[in-house]
């Protein structure tokens, strides 16, 4: 309930501002208008055609970091001596800017899908390997000798999950993010570069419409992921 009463008031702050003046509408659009420019957009091929790519790039950049990162992450988690060497690398690339990597990779794979999709998967690696190697290395050592006297596998994975699932969670933000700042950046085609060509044309409605939409977009994945889940897994205590 209080979620959305502040939802509801940055709307009405948001169609207010630039009606009395206290932000050009220039600058900031009334929102009634954006939300007319986002279903107009919503109807137009082309600007679905640029989503699909966006929504495509995104899907195989994160899938490709689920990928690889959730069996790094549980590998570095019971293992000292691939966490002491994977380690200094994550805190090496943790803390540089994703967009600062996109150059790089246009030089290095051109300007292509495999640039955007790569950058996508370097982004949502982090958060993924950590939360997997955290989960993997906090496994009760009970489960662990449980199992083998039963002469099975212990199950590192299915005792990391809910930390697995914290953080792939937070890759599809990330995801987004990356996705978006690639398209920017490389252009060409996707919701990235359909942004900026309005931005180009001084389309500002449009801009903030397309920026509205994407924000949609993730809303609605993150609160799917977060119920799938749930529904998949009742068992499941805490947050996500």
């Amino acid at each position: 309930m209080l979620g959305a009463l502040a939802v509801a008031l940055l709307l009405g702050v948001w169609e207010l501002a630039p009606r009395v003046g206290w932000v050009r509408e220039q600058s900031v659009p009334p929102f009634s208008d954006v939300a007319r420019e986002a279903a107009s957009l919503l109807g137009r091929p082309e600007f679905l055609s640029d989503l699909a790519s966006s929504g495509a790039r995104w899907a195989a950049g994160f899938a490709v970091a689920v990928l690889i990162g959730v069996p790094l992450g549980a590998w570095m988690g019971r293992s000292r001596r691939v966490r002491r060497i994977v380690d200094p690398l994550l805190a090496l690339g943790y803390p540089v800017p994703k967009a600062a990597l996109i150059l790089l990779f246009v030089l290095w794979f051109g300007a292509g899908n495999v640039a955007r999709v790569g950058i996508v998967v370097t982004g949502c690696l982090i958060p993924i390997v950590i939360s997997a190697m955290h989960g993997a290395a906090g496994v009760a050592p009970e489960l662990l000798w449980a199992a083998r006297s039963l002469g099975r596998r212990p199950p590192i994975l299915q005792a990391a999950l809910p930390q697995i699932l914290s953080g792939a969670r937070i890759a599809i933000a990330v995801a987004i993010f990356t996705v978006l700042a690639s398209e920017l950046l490389i252009r060409g085609s996707g919701v990235g570069a359909y942004m900026f060509d309005a931005l180009d044309n001084g389309q500002t409605v449009t801009v903030f419409a397309v920026a509205a939409i994407v924000a949609g977009l993730g809303f609605a994945l993150d609160a799917a992921y977060v119920l799938g889940v749930r529904r998949a897994l009742p068992w499941l205590e805490g947050e996500l």
